[in-house]
């Protein structure tokens, strides 16, 4: 009789793991592990492939809600909340940094904050970053969600986000998923439109940063915002 090449695999995975981190593990692989938990018995790898191909992505599965995983991966409950569960886990570990009112008072600073933000989102998402005069962040108000690829800013939330919370200053952050960091002609357009309501009630535009995947893109920085729209400097 064959010995059966499954043996012993799952114990193996875990000492790989415990020696080397998880770093030089392969998407699938990682999820593979995760299963373990949810899968007592059997080859989880299949099952791995399976739900990364039926998402197009590890991120986008994780971000995906545990009835939509539980139908499409053909998984139970228990399966779809734990892979659910880790979008939470990350998301939380990633903003934890930022809970004592982080001062943004370098580009570098505000575009790692932004990043934070859009952690696992698969849609687009409108935030604006309010700021004390010392450039602390007073709160993040989410004031749009949207599609895949566009998301529509009423300026009414923003003007109303930056009083309510008597902001000095504000950094707008939106994220583009899955495409290029790039503005389009609406974002051209939204901003220069928000700038000039903001500098109408004395509030400074610093910046608009552009989250898409790994790359970002800053108004600020690529000269996007002329003396008119934006009174401050980070």
């Amino acid at each position: 009789m064959a010995a059966d090449i499954h043996s012993g695999h799952r114990e193996r995975m875990r000492q790989r793991f415990l020696k080397e981190g998880g770093e030089g593990f392969h998407d699938h692989e990682l999820l593979e592990m995760l299963l373990f938990y949810a899968v007592p018995r059997g080859d989880t790898n299949p099952l791995a492939h399976k739900m990364i191909k039926e998402f197009g992505s590890l991120p986008t599965l994780i971000e995906a809600e545990p009835i939509d995983i539980s139908r499409l991966c053909g998984v139970g409950k228990n399966t779809a909340i734990l892979v659910s569960l880790q979008k939470e886990l990350s998301r939380r570990c990633i903003q934890a940094r930022w809970r004592d009112r982080p001062v943004l008072n370098s580009l570098s600073r505000a575009v790692e904050y932004c990043i934070s933000l859009m952690a696992y989102k698969n849609r687009e998402f409108f935030y604006v970053i309010c700021l004390d005069n010392k450039r602390r962040v007073i709160n993040t108000v989410q004031v749009a969600e949207g599609t895949v690829n566009t998301a529509a800013v009423h300026p009414r939330f923003v003007i109303e986000a930056a009083l309510k919370l008597q902001a000095s200053a504000v950094i707008l952050t939106h994220n583009h998923p899955g495409g290029a960091c790039k503005p389009t002609f609406e974002d051209i357009q939204t901003t220069t439109q928000l700038g000039k309501l903001l500098y109408a009630i004395e509030v400074q535009l610093i910046d608009h940063i552009i989250v898409a995947d790994d790359t970002t893109f800053s108004f600020l920085e690529n000269k996007f915002l002329n003396k008119e729209v934006m009174e401050g400097q980070l």
